[in-house]
C-alpha cells in the first residue's frame, strides 16, 4: 500500500511540474513594432566608432604602392585580420582591424607589433557587420 502511494505522489508531482511547463508570453502590439524598428535600423547602419591598429602611413613618391606592398605582407602574415588602405592627404595609412574597445585591439597589438614595432592604436570608424 505504501508503495503504491508513493508511486501515485511521484506521478501527481510530474504531472503538475508538466503542466507548468506551458509558458504564454502576452506582448503588446506596440512592443513588437519598436523591436522590429531596432532591428530595422541597426540593419542601415554600416559603421561605428571603434577602433582600428595602424601599422604604416606613407607621403610622397611611390607611397601608395609602398603602402600597398605593407598591406599584402599583413595580408599573408595575419590572414584572418581585415586591412584597409586609407588616402588622408598626404598620408596613405594601413590600418588593420575592427575593435569595439581600446582593450580588444590591445589584445592583437601585443602579436602585431612583433612584426609591426611601430603598430599603435587609433580611434576610427568601424564595420558594423
Amino acid at each position: 500500500m505504501r508503495k503504491i502511494l508513493t508511486i501515485l505522489l511521484f506521478l501527481l508531482a510530474g504531472g503538475i511540474t508538466l503542466a507548468q511547463s506551458r509558458v504564454h508570453y502576452d506582448i503588446e502590439p506596440g512592443i513588437l513594432k519598436i523591436q522590429e524598428d531596432y532591428v530595422y535600423n541597426w540593419r542601415k547602419v554600416g559603421e561605428i566608432s571603434g577602433y582600428r591598429i595602424q601599422i604604416a602611413a606613407y607621403s610622397g613618391v611611390n607611397s601608395k604602392s609602398q603602402a600597398e606592398y605593407a598591406r599584402n605582407s599583413f595580408n599573408s602574415l595575419f590572414p584572418y585580420t581585415r586591412s584597409y588602405l586609407i588616402y588622408n592627404e598626404p598620408y596613405f595609412k594601413v590600418r588593420v582591424g575592427n575593435y569595439y574597445t581600446r582593450l580588444q585591439a590591445y589584445k592583437d597589438l601585443e602579436t602585431i607589433r612583433e612584426t609591426y614595432p611601430s603598430a599603435y592604436i587609433v580611434p576610427d570608424k568601424i564595420n558594423y557587420r
